[in-house]
């Protein structure tokens, strides 16, 4: 999903035509309340990625020194979960706090390491890193209770703050499927 639809209906849920016609019409980098909607979408997502619903990534890495440097990784990991050799069995390994100590690998030994990652800072022609339970109605809430809360609005924030960790709930919360007994004939 695009970022620049999330940010509509945030502004459409505070009821800010304005912005949203500003929105619309932006061409380059936002200024004024546009940035600051961007930036609480930056916000929300990050909390998202960070507090609930990781962003998880597997990547093959080449071994340095009994180490993998943490700048070598495509993306920012926050927690690595486990590491794999070629033949996919795991490798101890010890989180440090500019590397990845792995234990008894040579130079050269290439490994696949899963984490989770930070999300990268979005523009508003960017997609997000989330789709599927995180939708776009999520993000929105979060947007419009971290905007409300930078303007001041405290009693606004609050109301955006529950929908917004109610429909984290709800995203979070496995479905079942319904199932109705059998009839039973007297």
């Amino acid at each position: 999903m695009k970022v620049k639809r999330v940010l509509s209906l945030a502004a459409e849920n505070l009821g800010r035509e304005d912005l949203v016609h500003a929105l619309n019409d932006c061409a380059g980098e936002p200024s004024g309340e546009l940035a600051s909607l961007l930036r609480c979408y930056n916000l929300t997502e990050n909390e998202i990625a960070l507090d609930y619903f990781p962003l998880k990534k597997q990547e093959r890495l080449t071994v340095s020194s009994g180490e993998i440097a943490f700048s070598r990784f495509s993306l920012a990991p926050v927690t690595v979960y486990g590491v794999q050799d070629k033949r996919m069995r795991p490798v101890p390994f010890e989180m440090r706090p500019a590397r990845l100590l792995v234990a008894g690998q040579k130079d050269g030994d290439e490994l696949t390491v899963t984490y989770s990652y930070s999300p990268r800072e979005k523009g508003i022609d960017s997609c997000s890193e989330f789709g599927g339970k995180i939708s776009a109605r999520l993000l929105s809430f979060g947007v419009c209770f971290e905007f409300c809360l930078s303007c001041g609005q405290f009693s606004e924030a609050a109301v955006w703050e529950k929908r917004y960790r109610e429909a984290i709930r709800a995203a979070d919360t496995e479905r079942r499927s319904l199932r109705l007994r059998a009839r039973r004939w007297v």
